[in-house]
Formats: structure tokens, C-alpha cells, sequence
């Protein structure tokens, strides 16, 4: 079982591993000190499970799981010292977690749990992740970086640099600085996980990045065009028109 280690805090990272390395049949694949670090190297990695930190800041472990698309994600073993709300769901989804301080025997037992889970991983445990992620207050859910694969690399985009995202099937393409990227996920899925401060669906298979809308066009048979400041003219579909005039007028007032 190839295992990764995610924590800001150096001694706990040692105290995992020391932990770890007690185990014949547990392969270390690496640390991380961040959640932006711990979404790359899970990406990069397919680790088969991650002792995730809780509360680190840079991105949290929550935020580190959503950047993820859900098939990419591992088992997990989440860390935390005080998140009294994070343990309520942990015990409610059933994902395991070890409270800070932990006893040698806790996390004995929670990682004979993984070995357990992991042969029945897959649609069930991304479910539980999602439910988790859903059980969460509203600003936690918010992504503020999204990773995707290009040409061979794993590369974190945040999304306030996204200008607008256009659905491709199962696939989101991201429309990014002049370039393009696939992520696999949905915009029914995808939708919930952004900004609404910040975008906005304007059609079943666009969302735009409302920071760069430079105006508002009329179209072919009544319909609307929103041009961007990059050049681009997303179509804005009819039972969508009523959701952005109210935006619109709520920015006026």
C-alpha cells in the first residue's frame, strides 16, 4: 500500500512516518507540507491512501480533495487537532480520522481500516468524500485552485484566472490566458464547487468568470452574447437570461 503523508507541521509528519515505517507491507511514497503540494502529489503519486492534515494554510485538506477530479481521489485518513465540525462528519460519512494527539493503538486501528476500504474503493469512496464535502459550511466548498493534467504535468490553475468553462461531454474545458484545458468532471458537479459571487452559468454547457464579462450583446433571435475581455462571445441560453438580468441588477444596486 503506497501511502502519502500530508501535514504543515514537520514533527507530525515524522510521527506518521516513524509510524509507518513499522509496517511490512507500507511503501512511503512521499510528504507534503500543504494542501496545494498534497493535490499535486496525489494527482502525480495515485497513492493508494493519504494521512491528510486538516487545517493548513495554504489550502486545507478539504480544499486539496475538491481540486481533485473524484475517481483521482484516494483512500483517506484525515488528521486534525480542534475541527470539532470536521469530526462530526467524519463520523457521520464514515471516513475515518485521527484526532491530534493519537495513540499508537488509534492509529494502528484506523489504518487496519484502510487496508480494509481498500479493496473497495472506487464510485463508493469518492460518494463518501462528496457527501463529506457536502456536509461542509459553504465557504469550505468553494475551489480556489483546480488541478488538471497537461502535456504530461499535473498544473494547478486557480480559478480566478479560469475566464469561462465550457462543458465537453463528461469533460469541462477551462479557457485559461489563451489556453485550454480538460478537466474530467461535469458542470452539474462542478457548478456548486465555485464562486457564485464570481461566476455565473449562463447556458447548460458554459459558466463565465464575471470578472472578465466586458459586455452584454444581442444575438440571433432574441438571444444574448456575453463578450469577454479576452475576445471570446459565450451565448447566454434563454432560461438563463432571467438568472443574469437579476445579477445584473443586483450589481446596480
Amino acid at each position: 500500500m503506497r501511502v502519502l503523508i500530508v501535514d504543515d507541521e514537520a514533527w507530525a509528519r515524522r510521527r506518521i512516518r516513524s509510524l509507518l515505517e513499522r509496517e511490512p507491507d507500507v511503501e512511503i511514497a512521499g510528504e507534503c507540507d500543504g494542501g496545494a503540494a498534497a493535490a499535486t502529489a496525489i494527482a502525480e503519486l495515485s497513492p493508494d491512501l493519504v494521512f491528510l492534515d486538516v487545517q493548513m494554510p495554504d489550502m486545507d485538506g478539504f480544499e486539496a480533495l475538491a481540486a481533485l477530479p473524484p475517481e483521482t481521489l484516494p483512500s483517506v485518513i484525515f488528521v486534525t487537532a480542534f475541527d470539532k465540525y470536521a469530526v462530526r462528519a467524519f463520523e457521520a460519512d464514515a471516513l475515518d480520522y485521527l484526532l491530534k494527539p493519537f495513540e499508537d493503538s488509534r492509529f494502528q486501528a484506523a489504518l487496519d481500516r484502510a487496508r480494509r476500504q481498500e479493496g473497495d474503493r472506487g464510485q463508493a469512496l469518492a460518494a463518501g468524500i462528496e457527501r463529506l464535502l457536502a456536509r461542509l459550511p459553504e465557504e469550505k466548498r468553494r475551489l480556489r485552485r483546480i488541478v488538471v493534467r497537461s502535456g504530461g504535468r499535473v498544473v494547478f490553475i486557480k480559478t480566478a484566472d479560469v475566464e469561462w468553462l465550457e462543458a465537453s461531454g463528461n469533460y469541462i474545458t477551462l479557457h485559461v490566458g489563451g489556453e485550454q484545458h480538460l478537466v474530467r468532471e461535469t458542470m452539474n458537479r462542478m457548478e456548486p464547487k465555485l464562486d457564485p459571487e464570481q461566476f455565473l452559468r449562463v447556458h447548460r454547457s458554459a459558466i463565465v468568470n464575471l470578472d472578465f464579462v466586458k459586455h452584454l450583446d444581442p444575438w440571433f433571435q432574441g438571444e444574448l452574447t456575453l463578450s469577454l475581455t479576452t475576445g471570446a462571445r459565450v451565448t447566454v441560453g434563454r432560461s438563463y437570461v432571467d438568472r443574469l438580468r437579476r445579477m445584473l441588477q443586483n450589481s446596480v444596486d
